[in-house]
């Protein structure tokens, strides 16, 4: 558990509490504030892995939703969304590791609350918890929908949805359970790959429709209108941009992917970061075209729906095959997308439970005294109990992993919010007691998978969810609340001239992108809002 022992910066000590990171040399950061530290050999990952890693948390359910953004807005138009988007996203997630680093967070919410105060943290693990319960649903959703025709296929039977996804949850259930994600680095490889199946099948689907002589018949008849400089209207912009914006959303995952990393240095955690979000941008940008040339204005809100199950009267036979491998690769994708979105939901969860039980979050004497093993809550004796694996060590405290938390100079009010304070720990937060515990791991993990399935069970659809989430909750996590963290954190960095490396030109870009980020998510948000009155919402599973 967390003890937060909070101390007041005093004269003696620099004004500001972040000094000068050394970038002369590479692999030297005395003053990065790493958990665990840079040479600790509980850093398993490298650049491959943890780029996959990232990979495979963006490339999820949303690129089945990308064509439809190419058939709203035309090629030209969406083209630059997404390059826009990989842009803004490459740079909140560079800004996300370099506030971990001021700050010493190792984990979003503690990013948040070294930017904002420990209510912060609370209300952003609130906050990625329920998005990504809404996630994981809509993923469940998916997974029914696209592996209920395969197994009546293959099987001739019908068999009941509900129980062909109870089956592939139960399945999933060794993945969900890991407390990594460098554990899960074979489902990354593996989910990759199938997708890009898929993503072949379009684009080859696309381009022999572009080509073929023999279409003017058949697709004449304005089913098959590609545009390439469309000006989209204002109700088209507002529907695609919560698509294009969150298509590229990981954010939730950097922090734990820069914790694994072997010598997370600067240079190595931006080339991580590159490689992950040009790798995605490529894939996705193909897939999107592709099953826009593919579909044409016919294109639904998940394009498998433009992509019939049982073989067409003159459809070739190797496109009808590539494209059902492509469906089950798309299946696989989705399958193995889920795990990597339980994770961090757990996490979230954990720390909320962390704050809420012990108050660890809200000690700031040095000397005030810890409540003793008697001293706990029925619940914390629960967890003791339920916990086989426990140590003595682990049995006889209530909080661990103790570390002060240095806060802006004359803040001594508990009650007084603060900003751009630092952690001084010396391992992450997942190394914590309830992280570990047993009963907690598996109880919140089951309680998330059961809650989740129960859901997509109830719905026939998550439109409206994903309308809702995808334009505020998506948003803020992705780009607003990242970016105000730099902000508020570097704003405090001293500058070049007063012996600092405050980074002036990102400061910049900070704000831009957040002023956008706030006006788009405020805009779509309406409009979300006000189409649920009017019917204008797409296909249940359009945007995952």
């Amino acid at each position: 558990m967390k003890n937060y022992q909070s101390i007041t910066i005093k004269d003696e000590v620099p004004t500001s509490n972040f000094t000068p990171i050394i970038t002369t040399d590479d692999d030297a950061h005395p003053e990065d504030h790493l958990v665990p530290p840079f040479d600790s050999d509980e850093r398993p990952s490298n650049l491959f892995v943890g780029s996959f890693n990232l990979i495979a948390t963006i490339i999820g359910g949303a690129v089945l939703s990308l064509p439809i953004v190419f058939q709203k807005c035309g090629i030209a138009f969406t083209t630059l969304a997404m390059m826009l988007s990989a842009y803004m996203t490459y740079m909140s997630l560079v800004m996300l590791c370099f506030c971990s680093r001021r700050g010493g967070g190792s984990s979003f919410g503690e990013v948040v609350r070294s930017a904002f105060g420990e209510r912060a943290e609370e209300g952003v693990s609130w906050l990625i918890f329920v998005f990504l319960m809404f996630v994981i649903t809509g993923y469940m959703v998916l997974i029914r929908d696209i592996w209920t025709p395969l197994v009546r296929e293959v099987f001739g039977m019908d068999v009941d949805s509900d129980h062909i996804l109870l089956a592939i949850v139960g399945l999933l259930l060794p993945f969900l359970f890991q407390r990594s994600l460098y554990a899960l680095r074979f489902n990354c490889y593996v989910g990759s790959a199938s997708i890009f199946v898929l993503c072949i099948a379009l684009c080859r689907g696309g381009w022999q429709r572009i080509t073929s002589q023999s279409i003017s018949d058949e697709h004449n008849d304005g089913g098959f209108d590609i545009e390439f400089f469309k000006i989209p209207s204002a109700q088209d912009i507002m529907f695609s941009f919560p698509i294009v914006t969150c298509a590229f959303l990981c954010q939730f995952n950097i922090i734990s992917i820069q914790n694994a990393l072997r010598r997370p240095t600067r240079k190595r955690t931006q080339n991580l970061v590159q490689y992950a979000v040009g790798g995605s941008f490529l894939i996705m940008y193909m897939f999107g075209l592709g099953g826009y040339l593919y579909a044409g204005s016919r294109t639904e809100g998940n394009i498998l729906l433009n992509v019939p199950m049982a073989r067409q009267a003159g459809e070739d036979e190797g496109e009808y095959y590539l494209f059902l491998l492509g469906r089950i690769g798309c299946g696989i994708t989705i399958m193995f997308a889920m795990p990597m979105m339980a994770l961090p939901c757990r996490e979230a969860l954990l720390e909320v439970v962390d704050v809420w039980f012990h108050h660890s979050h809200h000690i700031r004497d040095e000397t005030a005294e810890v409540p003793t093993t008697g001293e706990e809550t029925c619940c914390w004796k629960l967890f003791h109990r339920c916990n086989k694996s426990e140590t003595d060590q682990d049995a006889d405290i209530t909080t661990e992993d103790e570390f002060k938390e240095i806060l802006p100079e004359g803040l001594d009010d508990e009650n007084q919010i603060h900003i751009s304070s630092v952690l001084i720990r010396h391992d992450p937060i997942q190394s914590d007691y309830i992280f570990r515990n047993t009963f907690a791991h598996y109880g919140s993990t089951l309680l998330i998978t059961i809650t989740c399935y129960l859901g997509a069970v109830a719905v026939s659809g998550v439109a409206v969810v994903w309308s809702f989430i995808g334009s505020s909750m998506g948003i803020c996590i992705g780009f607003i609340l990242p970016c105000g963290c730099f902000v508020v954190i570097e704003s405090v960095v001293p500058t070049v001239a007063r012996g600092g490396d405050r980074r002036c030109k990102w400061l910049r870009i900070a704000w831009a992108i957040l002023v956008f980020s706030i006006v788009g998510a405020t805009v779509c948000t309406i409009n979300s809002i006000a189409g649920l009155s009017l019917g204008h919402l797409f296909a249940a599973h359009s945007f995952v």
